[in-house]
C-alpha cells in the first residue's frame, strides 16, 4: 500500500503535487492525521484512527510510537491505554505532539492524560486516566480531553485542556498549574515570540496571550445560548472575520497567523490585520478536508487532515508575479487582490496587468469579493442571458450578478467577452454597494477632470462615488478615461481600494 502525501503550492496560480511514501499493509490502514512536529529532518505525525505516531522522513513512513491493536466491528483500531516501549505502547487517542525535555510529549485526549516519549519508551507524563481538573504533579494532575500542546521558550509544555476549557502548563519538573480558564473548547496552541496563540473552537476564534493578557486576534461569532456559539466564513479585517470551529493555529517568523479552519474545510491567513483563506475544498476538491495540525517550516506550511489521510504542504512565500515588478504602482494591489481570492495569474508566474477585463472576468471576480464577505453565499441565480451558455465557466456568477441588479444586461444579452470600460466598471460596483447595504451617498466634483464630459449619464453618480470613496483616479495624465477598458492591474486596485473603502 502507499501513502500519498499531497503538497498544495500557491503562487500565481493554484498547483497541485502528489508524491507516495510506502508503508506496508499491516502498518497503515486509513488514518485521521492530527497533530505535527519537526524532528530533525523528519515529521512526527500522530493518528487519532490508528492510535499511533508516525515519522515521516524523505518520503518514507514508518512507525514511530504505538501499536495499532485489533480492530472493532466497525474496522477501526481500538484505542488502549497502556505505556510500554515504541512498539509495544498503546494510545487511546493520540491528538498532538510537541517537544518536551528531551524527547515528545503526546496529549492523549480519550485517556485524559499527557504521554511522554524518548528511547527508552512511552509513559505517563502527567495526568490520574480520570476526567478532572486538579493541578499538581504525576497522578495527582487531572485533565478532561487534553489536545492541544506546545513548547515555551524555558522548556515548559502548554497544554489545552479542552473539556475544562482551560489552557495548563507543566514545567520540566512535571509540575502542572492551570493559567487561563473560562475558554470555550481551546484546542490548537502555538507559542510565538513570547506570547501563547490559541484556536478557541467552540467560539471560532483566536487568542492570542502575553504575560497573562489575553486578547482576541480575530473571529467572531453569534451566542446560542448555553455556552453554545456559531461561527461562520468571511474574510476581511480581523475582527469581522468569522470561522467554523477551528482548531490548527501556526505562527510564521514575520509573525503571520495560520489558521486550520476546520469546520470551513480551510486554511486561512491572518496578516496586516486582515484574513484570507489560503486553501479551501471549495477551491480545490482534493484538499483540504478538515485540517487540524499546523507547522511551520521555512516557507512551507505543514497541515495534517483528518479526513483526506493526507499532510499538506502550502508555501507562505509571498504572491508575486514576474511581470509586476517590485516598486509597480500595482504591485500591493495585484498582491492583495491575489491572496484575497479575486484574482489569479495567467499562468507561469505572470499577473498579465496590461491585459483587458472582460464582462465575464468581472463577475466573476466581484462574485469571488462578495463570497469572501459570506462563504456561506450561493453564488448563483435564475436569471439568464441569451448568449451565456449553461456550462460557462462564469454562468453562474452571471446569474447572480443578474439577479442582484448588477449586471442589467443589454436588449438580453451579456456580451461576456466584451471588454469592461472603467466607467462600467464603477457603475457595477457601485450597483453591488447599494444591493448589500452599504453607504453609496459620497459624491466627488468630476470637473477637476479634463475628459469630465465624457462620462456616460448611465454612470456618472457612480463615477463621481467611486472618486470620492478613493476607488478610481486619474490616470498619469490626469484623465479619468472613463470609456477607457480596464486593465487587469486597474482592476485589482480597484477592487482592493473598495474592500479598503468599506472594511470589508
Amino acid at each position: 500500500m502507499k501513502r500519498k502525501i499531497i503538497s498544495l503550492l500557491l503562487a500565481a496560480a493554484m498547483a497541485l503535487t502528489v508524491s507516495a511514501a510506502a508503508l506496508t499493509p499491516a502498518d497503515f490502514s486509513g488514518g485521521a492525521l492530527s497533530g505535527v512536529a519537526a524532528d530533525g529532518g523528519a515529521l512526527l505525525v500522530t493518528d487519532t484512527f490508528n492510535k499511533v505516531v508516525w515519522r515521516v522522513e524523505d518520503g518514507e513512513v514508518s512507525r514511530f510510537a504505538g501499536q495499532i491493536s485489533v480492530s472493532g466491528l466497525d474496522g477501526e483500531p481500538i484505542g488502549k491505554y497502556d505505556d510500554g516501549t515504541l512498539s509495544t505502547a498503546l494510545f487511546m487517542e493520540p491528538w498532538a505532539i510537541a517537544p518536551f525535555l528531551d524527547g515528545w510529549a503526546v496529549s492523549d485526549a480519550a485517556a485524559n492524560v499527557i504521554r511522554y516519549i524518548d528511547s527508552s519508551g512511552v509513559r505517563t507524563a502527567a495526568g490520574s486516566g480520570k476526567a478532572g481538573g486538579a493541578d499538581g504533579v504525576a497522578e495527582r494532575v487531572s485533565f478532561d480531553y487534553p489536545t492541544g500542546l506546545t513548547a515555551g521558550d524555558n522548556g515548559e509544555l502548554y497544554i489545552a485542556d479542552t473539556g475544562n476549557g482551560s489552557i495548563r502548563r507543566m514545567d520540566a519538573k512535571g509540575k502542572v498549574t492551570t493559567i487561563l480558564t473560562g475558554l470555550s473548547d481551546p484546542t490548537g496552541l502555538c507559542w510565538a515570540d513570547g506570547s501563547l496563540y490559541v484556536a478557541e473552537t467552540g467560539r471560532s476564534r483566536i487568542l492570542r496571550v502575553t504575560n497573562g493578557r489575553m486578547e482576541v486576534l480575530a473571529g467572531e461569532s453569534t451566542s446560542l445560548g448555553g455556552g453554545e456559539y456559531e461561527g461562520g466564513y468571511t474574510d476581511g479585517p480581523a475582527a469581522k472575520a468569522r470561522f467554523d470551529h477551528p482548531q490548527g493555529v501556526a505562527v510564521g517568523e514575520d509573525g503571520t497567523v495560520y489558521i486550520a479552519d476546520t469546520g470551513n474545510h480551510a486554511v486561512r491567513r491572518l496578516a496586516n490585520g486582515r484574513v484570507t483563506t489560503m486553501a479551501s475544498a471549495k477551491q480545490t476538491p482534493e484538499a483540504p478536508v478538515q485540517p487540524r495540525g499546523m507547522l511551520v517550516q521555512g516557507n512551507t506550511l505543514v497541515v495534517t487532515d483528518l479526513f483526506a489521510q493526507n499532510l499538506l504542504t502550502l508555501s507562505t512565500v509571498p504572491v508575486s508575479y514576474r511581470d509586476v515588478p517590485a516598486g509597480a504602482w500595482c504591485e500591493d494591489a495585484v498582491r492583495q487582490a491575489t491572496e484575497r481570492g479575486l484574482t489569479s495569474g495567467t499562468g507561469n508566474g505572470y499577473f498579465t496587468p496590461n491585459a483587458p477585463v472582460t464582462r465575464a472576468m468581472f463577475v466573476v471576480m466581484l462574485s469571488r469579493l462578495h463570497q469572501g464577505t459570506d462563504g456561506g453565499t450561493v453564488i448563483d441565480g435564475v436569471s439568464a442571458f441569451a448568449d451565456v451558455p449553461a456550462d460557462a465557466w462564469y454562468d453562474s456568477a452571471a446569474r447572480w450578478a443578474a439577479d442582484q441588479q448588477i449586471v442589467l444586461g443589454d436588449n438580453g444579452s451579456f456580451r461576456p467577452s466584451a471588454g469592461i470600460t472603467r466607467e462600467a466598471l464603477a457603475a457595477l460596483l457601485y450597483r453591488y454597494a447599494g444591493s448589500v447595504g452599504l453607504d453609496t451617498s459620497a459624491r466627488a466634483d468630476l470637473s477637476r477632470f479634463p475628459d469630465a464630459s465624457g462620462v456616460s449619464a448611465y454612470a456618472a453618480d457612480a463615477m463621481s462615488w467611486a472618486v470620492a470613496e478613493g476607488i478610481l483616479g486619474g490616470k498619469t495624465d490626469g484623465t479619468l478615461a472613463p470609456k477607457g477598458t480596464a486593465t487587469r492591474a486597474q482592476t485589482a486596485k480597484m477592487l482592493v481600494s473598495f474592500m479598503d473603502a468599506f472594511g470589508i
